[in-house]
């Protein structure tokens, strides 16, 4: 509960040790402002961000979604053998594409589209997350452990292959979502 917002809010931890990176601090200031800059009903707002001395980690204060992830939506339906209907399909994939067409427009990235990062609220809006998170946090395509940022299944062949992506690797992405929802 944020009591200067008089409301609920999520946070999001960044994994202390990069807190020990120099670069960090200002990718991370850099990212945090232009993603907070997005103001989409369907990319979730981000209210606030900076570093905990005590816990030695960033952090971001954003909107809290209450619904499930569409990755959790699809794994209901697929322990009891079925999958979305057309209808529910496009709805889903169509609030995504606006999100995404409106960040594009902006010159964002997302990089790491992929059903656990669309969450569905009480109300049936379709809300993207964790927008530039990839960004904010390697800089770059790699991690500081030399491994790809993003997640395999859904990721463009370019991706796959080192290289950065752009606009259309998150389009590439929201197909292969699109795919798993219509066939299961």
């Amino acid at each position: 509960y944020h009591s200067a917002l008089d409301r609920y809010v999520a946070i999001k931890i960044l994994h202390p040790f990069l807190s020990d990176d120099a670069e960090f601090k200002e990718r991370f200031e850099r990212e945090a402002r232009n993603v907070a800059k997005l103001k989409h009903p369907n990319i979730v707002q981000v209210y606030d961000f900076d570093y905990d001395p005590h816990g030695e980690s960033y952090y971001m204060v954003m909107e809290l979604i209450n619904g499930p992830t569409l990755k959790d939506r699809l794994l209901d339906l697929s322990n009891v053998g079925q999958h979305f209907g057309v209808a529910d399909t496009l709805a889903i994939i169509g609030s995504a594409a606006e999100a995404l067409a409106y960040a594009h427009q902006r010159n964002m990235i997302h990089r790491d589209v992929k059903p656990a990062n669309l969450m569905i609220d009480e109300d049936g809006r379709v809300v993207l997350t964790d927008f530039g998170i990839a960004k904010i946090v390697t800089g770059a395509q790699f991690t500081s452990t030399g491994g790809m940022v993003g997640t395999p299944a859904y990721m463009a062949p370019e991706q796959g292959m080192a290289e950065a992506g752009d606009e259309r690797s998150d389009i590439y992405s929201l197909g292969v979502i699109m795919y798993q929802m219509a066939t299961g």
